[in-house]
């Protein structure tokens, strides 16, 4: 494929998607088409990142005089917004789980641990639904921790790291004049932002929802993989794996990618760091049992599942995901297909780009990253909106870091040894 055409894929897959994924949500009486369109916009965007050039890290880019000025203002203008908007919905929706249990139950294994009590951080909460088993990833709800301590709406946290995630992708923007592409990544990321923050009452990803800190670490994760600094993606991928297993699925192509060019010292690198992430956030401070209560909780999800499709059936049709079309009577085959395409089909897609025929292939760390949380979300057992949300972020910084990194000449440190480039 052309490099002009993959951009211009790129960029119209990119729009789409996010489009869908907001705005585009509100076209019609359920979202059965924007669920369509944005697996179609995903897969496009998977397709177009393997032929543009090898993605370059570039942190903050200054394209012509005044553009450092030019995203200074754009960030306070952003903080303003944020923090009127939020206090809004602060004001508005309490943390109480007659809304939503996810930041009560979070606030309650916060409240343990910062007591002191950390083998009972995992055990039912009694206030919530007669005895609630928690089962958040260390990685998802310790941050909230901070904002505890300090006496703090929680939620703040939430908002702060979805604006670090918005300021990673202000400093990569590359501002240069005439240059279309600029204005209209700019106008998307743009649309993004006022979505979330404006339309809390829709997705609930600011009042109600524990998904900032997972989305930082997911776009942590883009930097690393542009990076190629083996201890930068380990770190990374383990907090995203402590926080919500999404791209677990990548895990094993990442492997194969590393086999293939027979770096088995980073290969070590990596499974060392990720093994000492497990033991040092989670097995030796919380012990074995809430091992094995989040590893049975996998199983319980379609039965889940149905309890939703029976008593809020909108939770399916009015948010992105497959399993509408699958109804309420085939909630196992859905979580079999969940299985199979989350771990299968990256598996299938890595083998696919290592062995071309005609042409190398580029960036296929990236383009597997995103295509195995397109498949995790798209056939998730319950697809509630605010879940969608990480992968919307993952597609701004690969998009963002394609088009800026390969412009600009930034310098990169990192140690030669444990690159994997």
């Amino acid at each position: 494929m052309d490099r002009k055409v993959a951009k211009n894929l790129l960029l119209i897959s990119f729009a789409a998607e996010t489009f869908f994924a907001s705005f585009g949500l509100m076209l019609g009486s359920d979202a059965s088409l924007a669920s369509i369109a944005y697996l179609i916009a995903g897969l496009g965007l998977v397709f177009s990142i393997l032929f543009l050039p090898e993605a370059r890290l570039g942190i903050v880019t200054i394209s012509e005089p005044g553009s450092i000025w030019i995203k200074c203002g754009l960030t306070a203008a952003m903080l303003f917004l944020a923090y009127v908007t939020a206090r809004y919905w602060f004001n508005e929706i309490s943390v109480d789980p007659d809304y939503a249990d996810m930041l009560p139950v979070i606030k309650e294994m916060n409240e343990r641990f910062l007591a002191g009590h950390w083998k009972q951080v995992y055990d039912p909460i009694q206030g919530i639904w007669k005895g609630l088993m928690p089962g958040y990833l260390p990685a998802m709800w310790i941050p909230y921790s901070a904002a505890l301590w300090l006496h703090l709406d929680m939620r703040w946290v939430t908002v702060l790291t979805i604006l670090l995630s918005f300021t990673g992708f202000l400093l990569v923007l590359r501002i240069k004049r005439k240059v279309f592409s600029t204005y209209l990544l700019a106008g998307i990321a743009g649309m993004l932002f006022w979505w979330i923050f404006s339309k809390d009452d829709v997705h609930g990803v600011i009042s109600l929802s524990e998904e900032g800190p997972v989305i930082l670490y997911y776009v942590l994760l883009c930097f690393a993989i542009v990076s190629g600094n083996i201890y930068f993606i380990a770190v990374t991928a383990s907090l995203c794996l402590l926080s919500r297993y999404s791209m677990i699925g990548w895990v094993i192509p990442f492997l194969m990618f590393l086999v293939t060019r027979k770096a088995f010292r980073q290969m070590l690198i990596f499974l060392l760091i990720g093994l000492l992430f497990f033991l040092l956030v989670f097995l030796i401070p919380f012990g074995t049992e809430p091992l094995w209560q989040l590893f049975h909780l996998p199983g319980s999800y379609v039965a889940f599942a149905s309890r939703v499709w029976a008593a809020t059936p909108e939770v399916f049709w009015l948010n992105l995901g497959l399993a509408k079309f699958f109804g309420p009577h085939r909630t196992a085959i859905l979580h079999q297909v969940l299985i199979l395409g989350s771990f299968g089909v990256p598996v299938i897609f890595m083998l696919i780009c290592l062995f071309p025929k005609r042409r190398k292939l580029n960036n296929v760390l990236l383009a597997t990253l995103k295509l195995s949380l397109l498949m995790f979300y798209q056939f998730i057992d319950v697809p509630y909106g605010y879940l969608f949300y990480t992968a919307t972020f993952v597609s701004l910084m690969i998009t963002v870091i394609l088009l800026a990194g390969d412009q600009e000449k930034e310098e990169i440190y990192h140690s030669p040894d444990s690159s994997i480039r």
